[in-house]
């Protein structure tokens, strides 16, 4: 197994894993599509901009659509994050014990990420 694999690999399964200790954690009270205010929702908003792109990606092909569709798909999930509303139970001190294996993954994931390939030796 090649070094770059390697540290992607521990670096998934260290951010897997301070994940799932944060949620062990915390609790969802409501979840939904973030709002403005407390009246617009942001989610009908971009659920027509999806498919409105999927539309125009399907009947034109345009490079523009191809390069919209997974930035709204961000979107979506990141207004269902910010319109969840969670709440943590627990120390800061356990927060942190938490939250850094899943700080050091990332870390060793985007140095996985960054990393020249290796050429073949043989």
């Amino acid at each position: 197994m090649k070094k770059k694999d390697k540290l992607l690999l521990i670096g998934v399964i260290l951010i897997v894993f301070g994940i799932f200790m944060f949620f062990k954690s915390t609790r969802v009270y409501t979840w939904g599509f973030y709002r403005i205010g407390n009246t617009v929702s942001t989610g009908g908003i971009l659920i027509a901009l999806t498919l409105f792109d999927l539309v125009f990606l399907v009947a034109t092909k345009h490079r523009i659509a191809k390069i919209l569709m997974p930035i709204l798909i961000a979107m979506i999930v990141l207004s269902i994050v910010l319109g969840t509303q969670l709440s943590y139970y627990g120390s800061v001190l356990d927060l942190f014990l938490m939250l850094i294996p899943a700080a050091v993954g990332a870390g060793l994931v985007l140095r996985a990420m960054m990393m020249k390939a290796e050429k073949d030796s043989e």
